[in-house]
């Protein structure tokens, strides 16, 4: 049986999604993260190094992908593989086809590598997991900045994937504001989910204080409610 954590924790995508759910569904959501699996399968792992590294790139190479493609399309038939490592290869193909339709939405960043770890938010006692996938740089008036990038990469959220993409890119400039690997400031317009089903790049609004408020609040009910549920 898996352990549960009696510090309160969530993800950014878990976090998001909360706060577009109904109050049964945000129950489910503190329950599912105080009481995680104890083996949980990664989707799209490999699709998203993939991606990290032809983004990432600076004459942004098609060889990650490709080759990330072919390794799927052999795996997507490979007997010897699991339905579940099998499924995961014929979305993640999907998956790479549709970043490369984004390229007017993403050739106009500058994308690095990011750390594998990274601290935590800390937010009204929570700790929140809030993991760029890529950080972003950028400039605006001689000013040297920064920002993040979240892949977002399953199909369907119920409809409220756009709010769901404004929350994980608040969240981004939040993180960045607390945990700035570098001397750059954070700036909104470079933090962001990059919802590759859809091809769309959704930023944090320049106005943002209303969603910073209510991420808190969430976090302290999230707080209060931890193992109660």
């Amino acid at each position: 049986m898996p352990r549960s954590s009696q510090v309160p924790r969530i993800s950014a995508n878990d976090l998001a999604a909360y706060m577009v759910a109904s109050e049964t569904a945000k129950q489910s959501i503190i329950r599912r993260n105080y009481e995680p699996q104890a083996f949980v399968v990664t989707r799209y792992q490999d699709a998203r190094s993939a991606i990290k590294a032809h983004l990432s790139d600076l004459a942004r190479s098609q060889n990650p992908l490709n080759e990330a493609i072919r390794m799927f399309e052999q795996r997507a038939v490979d007997p010897s593989e699991s339905d579940t490592r099998q499924d995961d290869a014929r979305q993640s193909i999907e998956v790479l086809n549709a970043l490369r339709g984004m390229d007017n939405q993403l050739g106009r960043f500058q994308f690095n590598e990011t750390a594998n770890s990274q601290p935590k938010l800390m937010l009204a006692g929570v700790e929140v997991s809030v993991r760029a996938d890529l950080w972003v740089y950028g400039q605006s008036r001689g000013e040297e900045q920064i920002g993040g990038a979240i892949f977002r990469m399953t199909q369907d959220d119920g409809g409220r994937r756009a709010d769901m993409g404004r929350y994980v890119a608040t969240l981004l400039r939040m993180h960045l504001d607390q945990n700035n690997p570098t001397n750059r400031a954070p700036a909104n317009r470079l933090c962001m989910a990059v919802d590759v089903r859809h091809g769309d790049v959704i930023v944090a609004p320049n106005s943002n204080m209303r969603r910073v408020n209510d991420l808190e609040a969430a976090c302290r009910v999230i707080h209060a409610l931890w193992g109660e549920v």
